[in-house]
C-alpha cells in the first residue's frame, strides 16, 4: 500500500532540495529488507529442522534466567498467513470498493481470524473504527482515501 500511497499523496517536486518522497521511500525499502532477511533466516531454520540458538532469539534480560517474552524468532507461518492475506486482500480491494467498504470487511475477517466471535462486537467495532478513520482522514487532515467513494 506504501508503495502505492507514496508517489500517489507526495506533493510534486519543487525543483530544489530532497523530494518530499525520499523519506518515506527510503523508509519502507529499509522496512521491507529487514523483512524479507527476517523471513528467509526462518524459513531456512525450519527448512534445516534446526531451532535457532536462544541467544539470538531472547531479550537479553531472558538470558540471565528473568521471566519475558521468549518465543521471538519463532513464527508460526500459518498464523502469519492467516493474519496477512486479510492485509494484502485490502490493498486490492481499496480499488475497486472504496476504503469504506474494504476497511469493514478487513475488520471483520480480523477480528474473527483471531478468534472473536461476539458478532455484534465486531460489527459495531469494525462500523466505528472505519468511521472514525474515514473522518479523521477526510476531515480532519484533509487527506482524500483511496478509491471509490460511498459518501461523496
Amino acid at each position: 500500500m506504501l508503495s502505492w500511497a507514496i508517489p500517489t499523496y507526495t506533493p510534486a517536486y519543487p525543483g530544489y532540495g530532497a523530494s518530499a518522497s525520499l523519506v518515506p521511500i527510503v523508509s519502507v525499502c529499509v522496512m521491507l529488507f529487514m523483512a524479507i532477511l527476517s523471513l528467509i533466516r526462518v524459513v531456512l531454520a525450519v527448512y534445516k529442522d534446526k531451532p535457532i540458538c536462544a541467544e539470538e532469539t531472547a531479550f537479553p534480560e531472558d538470558l540471565d534466567g528473568g521471566g519475558g517474552f521468549t518465543q521471538v524468532g519463532r513464527v508460526n507461518l500459518l498464523h502469519l498467513g492467516s493474519v496477512m492475506t486479510p492485509c494484502v486482500l485490502l490493498v486490492v480491494a481499496i480499488e475497486y470498493i472504496g476504503y469504506e467498504l474494504a476497511s469493514f470487511a478487513f475488520l471483520v475477517i480480523l477480528q474473527y481470524i483471531i478468534g472473536s466471535r461476539k458478532w455484534i462486537q465486531i460489527i459495531v467495532l469494525a462500523v466505528t473504527l472505519t468511521a472514525v478513520l474515514y473522518i479523521v482522514m477526510r476531515y480532519g487532515f484533509g487527506v482524500p482515501v483511496p478509491g471509490p467513494q460511498i459518501f461523496e
